[in-house]
């Protein structure tokens, strides 16, 4: 395959695994030079290959951002950065009564505030080339599911965020654009419920009284439907199109549950949307305990 793009750079952030490494791989694949954001040393070494160059990126930090700017203005071959793709995330779910609230902040600044970091110091390098953002956003950014409060909080900011970028910086020739995925096969999908039992095994009687089996169900709910969740190389090969799109909207839903729900979350009023969800929830805690 040709690779026509082999004189731009794409930064994409949380790229060890999962969404992040897919993309990378679909990126560098048609031709791109992808600055694959990674925390390890041994992260590096895995995503390192032909077009993927690991560089050590904890959004939290800015001397990692600054480090990352720094490249980007010292390419050695004077190459523009065409997109930033804001991929990096974590995710611990548990009743909003139970979460610590030291866990809220530290998914705020990681799902947000370390995006938005990130998107302050390469916005000039961005407006240079005309380039694009794309906000990995989540269905929890439009609907939030029981004990999903502080990750989908994360993502509805980021929507937010988004919508007054993209606003902003039109005139400038940046474009800025929104994945909303749904269930995706990452790891961190995977972890997410183990980290939730973890959580409630440390509630209080009182807190497990009233949260245990809704957050167990709510764990086998979500366990049973990633069995047939979208592939990480599938979401990956999507964003890839989302980032070379020569018109992009503004939105893109990842797999049938994010396209189903959401112009749902959109359309039916806040009790109906409670009474799908709940009954939606508890069919497939029903049928992973069959």
């Amino acid at each position: 395959m040709a690779a026509p793009h082999k004189n731009e750079l794409v930064v994409v952030s949380g790229a060890s695994t999962g969404i992040g490494a897919a993309t990378a791989h679909a990126l560098a694949s048609i031709g791109y030079h992808v600055l694959a954001g990674v925390r390890t040393s041994g992260e590096a070494d895995a995503i390192r290959a032909e077009g993927i160059e690991p560089v050590t990126l904890d959004i939290t930090v800015p001397a990692h951002i600054e480090a990352l700017a720094q490249r980007i203005a010292d390419d050695p071959e004077r190459r523009a950065l065409r997109a930033l793709v804001n991929n990096a995330g974590i995710e611990v779910n548990a009743p909003v009564e139970v979460l610590p609230l030291e866990l809220w902040r530290e998914q705020f600044e990681v799902n947000l505030f370390g995006h938005i970091a990130v998107i302050q110091k390469l916005l000039p390098f961005l407006r240079r080339s005309r380039g694009r953002i794309v906000n990995i956003s989540s269905v929890g950014g439009v609907a939030a599911l029981p004990i999903f409060g502080a990750y989908a909080g994360t993502k509805f900011a980021l929507e937010a965020a988004s919508d007054s970028l993209r606003r902003e910086v039109r005139a400038q020739g940046v474009q800025v654009v929104v994945v909303q995925p749904g269930g995706v096969k990452t790891e961190m999908a995977a972890r997410s419920g183990d980290v939730s039992l973890e959580l409630a095994g440390g509630m209080s009687a009182e807190h497990q009284r009233l949260y245990g089996d809704l957050v167990r169900s709510t764990v086998a709910s979500n366990a049973a439907f990633l069995e047939r969740a979208v592939p990480a190389a599938k979401a990956g090969a999507k964003i890839a199109k989302v980032v070379t799109a020569a018109r992009p909207r503004t939105r893109y839903t990842l797999g049938m549950d994010a396209a189903f729900t959401v112009p749902l979350a959109r359309v039916l009023p806040g009790r109906l949307l409670d009474a799908v969800f709940t009954s939606s929830h508890r069919s497939r805690r029903d049928a992973s305990a069959r």
